[in-house]
């Protein structure tokens, strides 16, 4: 049996995934992010060591509620969809979003995961071999 306290991180996860995917078929990705609490980052790379964020007892149990709504989303089960979900859920440890790209067999692939003061949230733990990206302003 699923505790109270899981159980409610769970179906507030479950909610906001539902909401997630509205916003990523109707909105910009930068809009989205800001409705989540999750600043995307567009300037510079990683300003922390590759490792795990310290998160608290709370915010790990965010943390698994969103892992585990995610395993069993029923749409595409996406590094970006997940990262907003828990960007939300943990905001106040003041999340940024980073999408991360790299060439593999000739092909670019793009990651997305969370950066924290304290570290990083990616549970595929891709994010060491993906560069961010940024953007630069329009020359002229």
């Amino acid at each position: 049996m699923i505790p109270v306290r899981e159980l409610t991180a769970a179906t507030a996860a479950a909610l906001c995934a539902c909401a997630v995917e509205v916003c990523l078929r109707t909105l910009p990705l930068p809009r989205t992010a800001r409705i989540f609490g999750v600043s995307l980052r567009t300037t510079g790379g990683s300003t922390v060591a590759p490792r795990q964020a310290v998160l608290g007892r709370r915010g790990r149990l965010q943390a698994r509620a969103v892992q585990r709504v995610m395993r069993h989303w029923p749409f595409d089960d996406t590094c970006l969809r997940h990262a907003l979900v828990a960007g939300h859920r943990l905001r106040r440890f003041g999340p940024e979003l980073v999408i991360g790209v790299t060439k593999v067999d000739g092909a670019v692939r793009a990651h997305a995961w969370l950066e924290f003061d304290s570290g990083i949230y990616d549970p595929l733990g891709a994010a060491p071999a993906y560069h961010p990206l940024t953007s630069s302003p329009p020359e002229g």
